[in-house]
């Protein structure tokens, strides 16, 4: 099914960055306006306009819904609460080869090892994260 993931990955690549866009790292994507991308994007590529029937193809090949936290709640405005942000350690910007390795789950495969291998995933993640709150800190410090 790489396929579909190659069309995703041109949907959120060419259509607007005010419906959609990636991360400024490339790491996730953003669909900025659920509504408008569900009726001007998803018919482009996929026989039905519903953002809940993409978003639920997308859990099915592994990919996560990020929680959008504000830094500050001035920061959180109504349009950015509209936000969805998707992750998949093979989706990334630019990384087009990766995509053959992202494989359609089955109900039997949530198994300890997919577990451990996602535990695994969001420990680099969070230790990514880490370093880079941390690197901004001595930025401000420094500024």
């Amino acid at each position: 099914h790489p396929h579909k993931l190659l069309e995703t990955y041109d949907m959120i690549s060419t259509c607007g960055d005010h419906l959609a866009a990636w991360s400024e790292d490339g790491e996730t994507f953003v669909v900025k306006d659920p509504d408008a991308f569900a009726a001007e994007v998803i018919p482009n590529y996929f026989d039905h306009s519903k953002f809940s029937s993409f978003s639920r193809q997308l859990n099915f090949y592994g990919f996560k819904k990020v929680p959008m936290k504000a830094v500050r709640t001035s920061e959180y405005d109504k349009e950015s609460s509209k936000h969805v942000r998707f992750y998949n350690e093979k989706f990334k910007r630019g990384r087009k080869d990766l995509l053959s390795q992202i494989h359609r789950s089955t109900r039997n495969s949530n198994n300890a090892n997919n577990q451990s291998q996602e535990i695994k995933t969001l420990k680099e993640r969070v230790s990514r994260l880490e370093r880079q709150l941390y690197s901004m800190q001595v930025r401000v410090v420094f500024f």
